[in-house]
């Protein structure tokens, strides 16, 4: 193992072993290591299960540095990671009842009482110190071990992620006064990264201070650089950096749409602020998605007029104006309608830009013609529109959100020039 390989964690939960709840951890709390100069090598998934807790802690801490465990500080009876804790270091747990007050002080404030089951979430491993909790119930702890420390956090992402970046990382800077290592991620979309790989090769076989990983989600593919743990000279690797997102930007154009950790929603928001436009949408087959993405933009508010989810045929009539002729002729599902669609919003609301979709997400209500997944999405500007036709592949929720992202590329593309290389 590496000096900056150094850093574990341990994710708790039967719910993530079903398959009933994804992970939403492992990406932040491998960033927030390497911003410490740290960098996770190894993460494991283990039920509610106080024996098999203990076992993978007593695994995972042989060689480790910092181990991160994540989940099962709540008061049900299957919230046993901090048993777990205990019987790996072979240590009693304390009732702290300080910390006991704090949680019936939270509960008082929300006007309810704590039950007795909340008790349990006021022991600690002896030794440990509380990592105070200000989004929840659960206080989180810290100790260490044979050169190794470790913090013990809630599950839930809003309560974890402040855990860490106010206490956690902090602390694990002053305990091994490592400098962070450079990275750099870039944002893409539009190409596959099947399409993307032949010729991104050759751009990251000129470049050996930083590995690169190519990580694909639902409308392109995300490339981050990592500094070499062994590669000692900063500057070279911002060199090397710079020149990779030169060549990047050549190959790839408008299709890198961000660096850093920008959504696609915040960049085309950030495009319609800056040349003064507005934007009005209309939606069938994503249902009101495309909406809350724009609206989860704090500011959206300054561009966004109005998102009409007009599901039914007689909806698309009475609210955006769509010919009965066309619904007759070629069905909801159709350019004709999202041409009307599209067009009918902006009308209706005065927008510089109006976008709209309509398709098939399945799993029924296809036919011969209209496959489950067909989609059809544009835009609508003062002297055109635009309408796009994909099949998209996965199950209804796949196809929701490949529909919602392609039809934010689109306008995006609309907003700062489209160049790059074509979809994959």
């Amino acid at each position: 193992m590496t000096q900056a390989q150094d850093a574990r964690v341990i994710l708790v939960g039967n719910e993530l072993l079903k398959g009933e709840r994804r992970d939403a951890h492992l990406a932040f709390v491998g960033r927030a290591m390497l911003a410490s100069g740290m960098q996770v090598s190894t993460a494991q998934v283990v039920g509610d299960d106080r024996v098999e807790i203990a076992r993978v802690i007593r695994e995972q801490l042989r060689g480790a540095k910092v181990l991160i465990v994540c989940g099962g500080l709540g008061p049900t009876h299957d919230d046993v990671t901090r048993e777990g804790v205990a019987d790996a270091l072979g240590l009693p747990l304390e009732f702290s009842e300080q910390h006991w007050k704090e949680i019936q002080r939270i509960f008082q404030k929300f006007g309810r009482r704590a039950d007795k089951s909340n008790r349990q979430q006021a022991y600690f491993p002896k030794g440990a110190t509380a990592i105070p909790n200000r989004r929840g119930t659960a206080p989180g702890f810290a100790i260490e071990r044979d050169g190794c420390f470790i913090a013990v956090l809630p599950g839930p992402p809003q309560e974890l992620i402040p855990m860490m970046e106010k206490v956690v990382l902090p602390r694990i800077g002053e305990m091994f006064n490592k400098r962070p290592l450079f990275t750099e991620a870039f944002r893409t979309a539009g190409v596959g990264e099947s399409a993307m790989t032949p010729h991104l090769q050759p751009i990251l076989d000129r470049h050996d201070a930083f590995n690169v990983s190519s990580l694909p989600h639902i409308g392109g593919v995300d490339i981050v650089i990592t500094q070499k743990p062994d590669v000692v000279d900063r500057e070279r690797v911002k060199r090397q950096a710079q020149t990779f997102e030169e060549e990047l930007r050549r190959y790839l154009g408008a299709k890198l749409y961000a660096k850093g950790s920008a959504s696609l929603e915040s960049v085309v928001g950030r495009s319609l602020v800056e040349s003064r436009a507005t934007l009005a949408i209309a939606e069938s087959i994503t249902g009101g998605l495309i909406g809350k993405r724009f609206t989860d933009v704090p500011g959206s508010s300054r561009y966004l007029l109005a998102d009409v989810v007009a599901y039914s045929n007689e909806s698309k009539v009475t609210f955006l104006g769509v010919s009965r002729k066309a619904l007759e002729d070629h069905g909801a599902v159709s350019e004709a309608v999202c041409r009307e669609m599209a067009q009918g919003i902006r009308r209706e609301t005065g927008a510089t830009w109006a976008i709209a979709t309509t398709g098939i997400a399945g799993p029924s209500g296809a036919t011969e013609e209209k496959p489950v997944g067909l989609a059809f999405y544009g835009v609508s500007w003062d002297g055109g529109v635009e309408i796009r036709e994909r099949v998209f592949p996965g199950n209804r929720e796949d196809v929701r959100e490949r529909v919602a992202f392609a039809t934010m590329l689109l306008i995006y593309e609309r907003l700062v020039g489209a160049s790059g290389p074509t979809r994959s």
